[in-house]
């Protein structure tokens, strides 16, 4: 039996902590760019580092910071001003930071749900499926192929794509509609931190949901979701049952 729409003709799903595994992903990525900083710089830049990154590594936890929210540049640009608060200067640092904060992850790439599965209900309900992501364009696409979801993705847009607006702005969610001939009123944005759920809300789409397998908490969120799930497999279920679902 197809599930009933209600309206909803598009989703826009953030990618690292709403599809992936933030935390398996990012971890290794942390943890080996503070490798190569220190080893350059031959200081102990690797508390400092983590803060800004926004990693927790005794806990083994990514919260909010950089590299949940930020692109590749806006990653490389926080770090170089660490390393400033050590004394190296800009010109230095910003070396330093090019040749020592990676584009790509070498982390674990863990689907948080049969994403395929997901994906094939999501279309048998008429709803379109986009992926807007800080991460580069070759992390993203080589993912989504190695996941098997790439015939589902009715578009695409990351981090280090000419002339983007990185989230919280709304430019992403509206041009994705605009190319996809959606009203913004019958799309969502589903993601896991701030960044991502505000941009559907200052865009003005139909709702913005919030997913409990990244970096963000129920506190965190509140403010910017109108639902919350535990994953992004329970999408059909909830978006059938629209009219009865009350906020939060």
């Amino acid at each position: 039996m197809t599930l009933n729409n209600n309206g909803v003709k598009l989703i826009i799903f953030d990618k690292d902590g709403t599809l992936l595994d933030f935390h398996k992903m990012w971890l290794p990525y942390a943890e080996n760019t503070v490798q190569l900083l220190e080893k350059a710089t031959k200081l102990n830049v690797g508390p400092a580092v983590y803060k800004t990154l926004g990693v927790d590594i005794l806990a083994g936890k990514v919260s909010m910071g950089a590299l949940a929210e930020k692109t590749l540049t806006g990653i490389r640009e926080d770090v170089s001003l660490t390393l400033q608060t050590f004394g190296i200067n800009p010109t230095e640092a910003d070396s330093i930071v090019q040749g020592c904060v990676p584009e790509a992850s070498p982390g674990q790439m863990a689907p948080v749900c049969d994403l395929p599965k997901l994906f094939e209900v999501l279309k048998s309900m008429g709803i379109l499926i986009a992926v807007c992501t800080a991460d580069s364009r070759a992390a993203t696409i080589d993912q989504m192929n190695k996941l098997g979801v790439t015939r589902f993705l009715d578009d695409v847009v990351c981090g280090n794509d000419v002339g983007i607006v990185p989230k919280p702005s709304p430019h992403c969610a509206i041009q994705i509609c605009k190319r996809l001939n959606v009203e913004l009123k019958e799309a969502l944005m589903v993601g896991d931190t701030i960044a991502d759920l505000k941009m559907g809300k200052v865009a003005g789409l139909r709702a913005s949901v919030a997913v409990m397998t990244g970096v963000g908490t129920r506190d965190t969120l509140k403010e910017y979701s109108d639902y919350f799930l535990d994953d992004v497999s329970g999408l059909p279920q909830l978006i059938s049952k629209f009219e009865d679902t009350k906020r939060g």
